[in-house]
């Protein structure tokens, strides 16, 4: 009944309902698909661990759970691309499966804009290939002088990553010595357009999160790290610390840079999504970017302290961190957790920081008087005073290099204040008439 269900419908019309029904499955499991699939990945494993050996098991643990859900989506991203493809008799079901793998990204807006950018090499490399195929014909001469070009157009074009296909669409079409007919463009086209809508469709599954969610995530991340790391310093000068746990904070705090880039990454997406999205208004972009900037500053004295610290548990001859800074160390880690969980605590927490960063300095200014100490503690409280600048947004060298969000259309949230007030502004208008 099903498959003669299926052959009386329009292949067109199959296709489209199916897109369509995805589309809605996508929407109702966006916010609940990560802990799903999670769940299930993690009980088909537990399943499976008695009977893999220990080496593969190893490496079922090294694997993050994003990096299979990318894996499950991008698998049914090409089956649904090449079905769909094959149900409307296109060229080559093929590329639509692998324009579909290539465009299945974190969120759907990066989905379309690359596979906007893929579209547009495979029309490109299509209309080398016309042009190649009348004036050089077939041989090695011509081919190298395709690929060349091809390349080229893709740079000129600013395609990006995408660039290559414009010498492989035209390759691929004069070695196969395809006929470069009106039909075979048409489909060869559609099939990539087609690998573009699945890849839109399918790509919230990766992240489970909108681009606005992922971006405060990530940013919260950052700064917990930035407190965890801070707070371990803290303990670490209080309770005394060797080489080699310096060692490791030093090797911590430079990893918080992979951190950081994926704040950064993630606000990036934002910004270019909310440029044209009609749900997430650019103002919401400018705060998030701010507080990721503050985070970069946080990362670069976060990474010096730890620095000095090692310096001196590593060089011989080198004053010590006096131990009354691990109070004003754990001090700004709480000034730091404020800033990811509670925002509203934050000023409190850094008026706090100052005060025991400046009762701390006056202690060792009368405590000590050995000039090294004194340096070295100076330089440690300087990057304290910087953190706690950047995370009240009040340090100069935040406005330095900050780039302007740019044109954006305006998003439901901001239009509908300004529709009302002009509807209700009528509507009194209309009533002292």
């Amino acid at each position: 009944m099903l498959r003669s269900l299926t052959a009386a419908l329009d292949p067109i019309t199959l296709v489209v309902t199916g897109l369509v029904l995805c589309a809605l499955v996508v929407t109702l499991l966006r916010r609940t698909v990560r802990p799903v699939v999670e769940d299930a990945c993690r009980t088909a494993l537990d399943r499976m661990r008695p009977h893999l050996p220990a080496g593969l098991l190893r490496l079922a643990g090294r694997v993050e759970p994003a990096t299979i859900r990318e894996i499950l989506v991008t698998t049914l991203a090409a089956g649904i691309a090449w079905n769909a493809a094959d149900m409307l008799h296109l060229v080559g079901p093929v590329t639509a499966a692998i324009i579909a793998t290539l465009s299945v990204q974190m969120s759907s807006h990066a989905s379309l804009r690359a596979g906007a950018q893929r579209l547009i090499g495979t029309v490109a490399g299509i209309a080398l290939s016309v042009a190649a195929w009348g004036v050089f014909g077939l041989s090695a001469w011509s081919i190298a002088v395709i690929a060349g070009l091809g390349l080229a157009v893709g740079r000129v074009l600013r395609l990006g990553d995408a660039s290559v296909l414009v010498p492989l669409t035209s390759l691929g079409i004069l070695v196969g010595g395809t006929a470069v007919t009106e039909a075979f463009v048409w489909e060869r086209v559609a099939a990539t357009a087609l690998g573009i809508v699945v890849g839109v469709i399918l790509s919230p599954l990766v992240g489970g999160m909108t681009p606005l969610e992922r971006a405060r995530v990530k940013a919260t991340q950052l700064s917990t790290e930035i407190a965890r790391l801070l707070r371990q310093l803290g303990d670490g000068v209080q309770d005394g610390y060797d080489r080699d746990q310096a060692e490791q904070w030093l090797a911590r705090s430079r990893e918080l840079d992979e951190d950081l880039g994926d704040a950064i990454a993630a606000v990036e997406e934002l910004t270019k999504q909310a440029r044209w999205s009609l749900t997430t208004p650019i103002a919401k972009v400018t705060p998030l970017d701010e507080r990721v900037r503050a985070l970069e500053h946080g990362v670069h004295q976060v990474n010096s302290v730890a620095r000095s610290m090692f310096d001196a548990a590593a060089t011989s001859h080198t004053p010590a961190v006096p131990k009354r800074l691990g109070q004003v160390l754990i001090a700004v880690s709480e000034a730091f957790e404020a800033h990811a969980s509670d925002a509203g605590k934050l000023e409190q927490v850094l008026g706090d920081l100052r005060e025991t960063r400046q009762r701390t300095l006056r202690q060792v200014r009368t405590e000590i008087d050995d000039t090294g100490v004194l340096v070295l503690t100076g330089s440690i409280m300087t990057d304290i005073e910087r953190m706690a600048g950047g995370l009240e947004r009040s340090a100069p060298a935040l406005a330095v290099g900050v780039r302007e969000p740019g044109p954006a259309v305006p998003a439901v949230s901001e239009v509908l204040p300004a529709v009302r007030m002009i509807w209700e502004k009528t509507v009194t208008t209309r009533a002292d008439r």
